[in-house]
């Protein structure tokens, strides 16, 4: 049987009777808490620029365009510099996509499941841009819009993982 009766700094490191992991945790989860709300919040500016990037800015053009695959690719490799800013851009669109739904979601702790997530998303960013002719259907942008949404879901895995690490510790008590 342990009797504890002092708890001061010098002691506690080694005390049996102190619980560290509550004694220390008040302050991080607090920090951790208002982390997640923080980028939580941050997300909705995120899906505002999204929908005014791939659909209200954009004019109608009455005509249902298809593009091939690659063809992006091939007019940057002919010599139109203007593709390489496209290609950017489509790697830009969901790469905070990829960051924010494993913060969003738990459920979304693997990469592999927050890039099959993001490729549905794309591809009905796409599909809408065809039915409402605001922009054309591009496998291009599929492809580009999956590797921004893959280097996301690398960083946005790993920092929930950290976020929610505690959490998942105290449900398996």
């Amino acid at each position: 049987m342990t009797v504890c009766l002092d708890i001061s700094t010098d002691t506690v490191y080694n005390n049996p009777c102190v619980q560290k992991s509550s004694f220390y945790s008040g302050g991080i989860d607090i920090i951790k808490k208002i982390l997640l709300i923080l980028l939580r919040l941050l997300s909705i500016p995120y899906v505002y620029g999204v929908l005014l990037i791939t659909l209200i800015w954009r004019k109608p053009t009455y005509t249902h365009n298809f593009k091939p695959p690659f063809w992006e690719i091939a007019q940057l490799i002919g010599g139109n510099r203007h593709m390489l800013f496209d290609i950017i851009g489509n790697i830009l669109l969901l790469f905070p996509l990829g960051f924010f739904l494993p913060i969003w979601f738990r459920k979304a702790d693997k990469p592999k499941k927050v890039v099959l997530i993001c490729f549905f998303v794309s591809v009905a960013i796409e599909i809408t841009q065809l039915l409402t002719t605001r922009g054309y259907f591009e496998t291009d942008d599929l492809l580009h819009n999956t590797i921004g949404a893959l280097m996301g879901a690398l960083i946005g895995c790993s920092l929930a993982k950290r976020l929610y690490s505690d959490d998942k510790k105290a449900q398996q008590k």
